[in-house]
């Protein structure tokens, strides 16, 4: 009962805090989530991660159980909100520094990774905004079979680069924690 009262108090905070989240996007001048954003669709994105966050911040709470990992599990969907927000500009920001994001959440989950009990959980929660954000042939399903496949096609080739790069990170980091588990200690 206490998880379902979790998961339903997260939904509700997740949908009330798209209100600050594209406040300070807006002022910021950052693309994506600021309100105007999310009332025209990024909303599809912001909501599952800020109800995400919600439920793992809630575990601080005494009233529930706090799940392995947390402050990592934490960091993850906001360097989510982030990439989510450079990577949906690709084209106008140029494939350089979208790319650049890419490489940088490679090695940001790399390292979470080093240190996380749930790596593969971990790995796949960054990129969960990007996700979310990616797969809108969900929004307005086209008329015809025909142009739902091509567009599938089109949007799930869109998410290989941000995968590649979440499962570069979490094998980086599955290795280097290997390594050093594995290294002798000097007698």
């Amino acid at each position: 009962m206490r998880t379902l009262i979790r998961i339903v108090i997260a939904i509700v905070a997740g949908f009330l805090l798209m209100w600050p989240l594209g406040q300070a996007w807006t002022a910021l001048s950052w693309p994506t989530f600021h309100l105007w954003g999310l009332m025209h669709g990024t909303s599809v994105a912001a909501w599952p991660t800020l109800s995400i966050l919600t439920f793992l911040a809630l575990g601080y709470l005494p009233a529930f159980r706090r799940i392995d990992d947390t402050p990592l599990l934490i960091g993850g969907p906001v360097w989510g909100l982030l990439l989510a927000s450079a990577y949906n500009i690709r084209n106008a920001l140029g494939y350089e520094i979208a790319h650049g994001m890419l490489g940088a959440t490679t090695v940001l989950i790399a390292v979470l990774c080093f240190f996380a009990v749930h790596r593969l959980r971990l790995a796949l929660l960054v990129i969960a905004p990007v996700v979310f954000l990616d797969l809108d042939l969900l929004l307005a399903p086209p008329p015809t079979l025909a142009e739902f496949q091509s567009r599938a096609a089109y949007d799930l080739r869109g998410l290989l680069p941000p995968l590649a790069s979440s499962l570069a990170g979490y094998v980086l980091g599955a290795l280097a924690r290997a390594a050093i588990k594995r290294s002798p200690t000097p007698a």
